[in-house]
């Protein structure tokens, strides 16, 4: 189904670019490996949305030693129906490693879409290159359901609220907006934080999603194991690891 981002992130006419981007962009301009060409194999769309820089926003860029933001890119991609949940990863990657530029990219199939957006620095042996440091991305968002959590995120991408001291506050108020739509998954209450807080809330939630894979690591032994008191031991450590991870949750509620 057609699907209208623009009317979720309100960017100025003068900034809307609504051009399509070929395959071949790729193929001409960037060394993809074979990950990057199978990846832009399974890709049906891609647009280029939007181009927001200091001559249509009236936002000034920044730089310094270690990031650079003279453009922020708004970028779509169509994948199959079926592709969403397993290539979001490899997509954003395609997008984001050969694309100097901060990018807001949007990953989509017909009934669902996720946001993606990636701490990307200057490649201090190369200036021309970025080194992406870590990508996040929003939880997925279904086209035609939206609750409250969907509608808290679709209010804190409207670009009339995002913060325009410098395209760095701004790229970081699509970033916040991803990161407290990660936390409201978890909490069950969605906050706009400051940038710091974002950082602070982002470890917590990777935090939480290691703890949750040794959780599962320990009931796998458990399922194994013959001996009562490893059993019971294990269980202890399961619990614990829970308290933590209600703790963290309690940390992620603090205002």
């Amino acid at each position: 189904m057609s699907f209208s981002y623009n009317k979720i992130l309100n960017i100025p006419d003068r900034a809307i670019v609504s051009k399509k981007i070929s395959k071949a962009f790729f193929i001409r301009n960037f060394e993809l490996s074979s990950a990057d060409k199978k990846i832009l194999n399974e890709i049906i769309m891609m647009e280029w949305l939007a181009s927001i820089k200091p001559s249509n926003s009236n936002i000034a860029l920044f730089q310094n030693e270690i990031y650079i933001f003279e453009e922020i890119q708004i970028i779509t991609c169509t994948v199959s129906e079926n592709l969403l949940k397993g290539t979001i990863d490899k997509v954003a990657n395609l997008f984001q490693k050969h694309i100097p530029y901060p990018i807001v990219l949007v990953i989509e199939n017909a009934n669902e879409f996720v946001v993606n957006v990636c701490d990307k620095k200057i490649n201090q042996n190369d200036k021309s290159k970025r080194t992406i440091e870590a990508f996040i991305n929003s939880p997925t968002v279904l086209k035609l359901y939206k609750n409250e959590f969907v509608t808290a995120f679709f209010k804190a991408v409207d670009f009339s609220i995002l913060d325009k001291t410098n395209l760095e506050t701004t790229y970081k108020s699509y970033t916040s907006a991803i990161v407290q739509f990660q936390t409201a998954m978890v909490t069950g209450t969605f906050n706009l934080r400051s940038s710091v807080r974002t950082e602070d809330d982002l470890k917590h939630l990777e935090t939480i999603q290691r703890i949750e894979k040794e959780i599962i690591t320990l009931s796998n032994q458990i399922k194994k194991e013959t001996q009562l008191n490893t059993k019971v031991s294990l269980n202890i450590d399961i619990q614990r690891k829970r308290n933590e991870i209600e703790n963290i949750k309690n940390l992620l509620n603090t205002l």
